[in-house]
């Protein structure tokens, strides 16, 4: 997989005008073209359950690696890395001012195997949620509440007060599937990730829909932008998740 420069960064933005955005598509249910978020971040908020605001039972135990492999291709699509033959070539170390991306980057091996880096990182980063969440809640789009009893804070948890973007990922997804829509390839490798993480019944509703899903799963190469290397790269992934992972 080669990499690519520039536009796949996601980039500081105007939240009131980003806000703006987000609600006319969904108001329209409209699908949109490029990922507004990081790939890790749309994976992030899909995991979520919407009333506990915790992570749904079905992913928790494989949705770090979904995490790790999503800011690895991202510093790939951003020309960071580049992926040859399933190895790890660094290209540059330049901080890319996204906290989770700067610490995958920094911590990856030159010449490490792929499947090799997902299984370290896993198990030498910490703090990945804390650190989606951060960005989330600095977007506008989480917000960290405390319950209590009689002022004395019991737990903690996570709710999304702007639903839209969530609607806005999950509309695009369906899009791909059911219409063929033409997305940027950030939206192509969230959706292989979706998949991988047990989240598709989360976008898809009935099971029709789901058996569609995952029938462009199996093919790869039907996504847009995904050219021959990185589909054997998401192919490599998904193999990964279903061999060597708990279900």
């Amino acid at each position: 997989m080669s990499s690519k420069k520039a536009d796949s960064t996601p980039e500081p933005f105007d939240i009131d005008q980003l806000k703006a955005s987000v609600r006319k598509s969904v108001e329209l249910e409209e699908p949109i073209h490029e990922l507004r978020l990081s790939i890790s971040e749309g994976l992030y908020l899909l995991s979520l359950g919407d009333a506990e605001g915790q992570l749904l039972k079905k992913t928790e135990k494989v949705i770090d690696y979904g995490l790790i492999v999503g800011g690895i291709l991202q510093l790939s699509l951003m020309g960071s890395i580049s992926l040859e033959k399933g190895f790890i070539k660094i290209i540059s170390t330049k901080q890319t001012g996204h906290i989770f991306l700067d610490k995958v980057l920094k911590n990856l091996t030159e010449g490490g195997g792929l499947i090799e880096e997902i299984l370290r990182l896993k198990n030498k980063l910490k703090k990945l949620h804390d650190d989606l969440e951060e960005l989330l809640i600095g977007r506008g789009i989480l917000k960290r509440e405390e319950n209590t009893l009689f002022w004395i804070p019991l737990s903690e948890r996570i709710e999304n007060v702007n639903y839209a973007y969530e609607k806005e990922i999950r509309n695009t997804l369906r899009a791909l599937v059911l219409r063929g829509f033409k997305n940027d390839v950030s939206f192509s490798i969230l959706f292989s990730l979706t998949h991988d993480c047990h989240l598709l019944s989360e976008v898809f509703g009935s099971t029709s829909e789901i058996a569609d899903a995952k029938n462009w799963v199996k093919n790869p190469k039907k996504l847009a932008g995904v050219d021959e290397d990185l589909a054997k790269i998401l192919g490599l992934i998904s193999h990964f998740f279903i061999e060597k992972l708990p279900t």
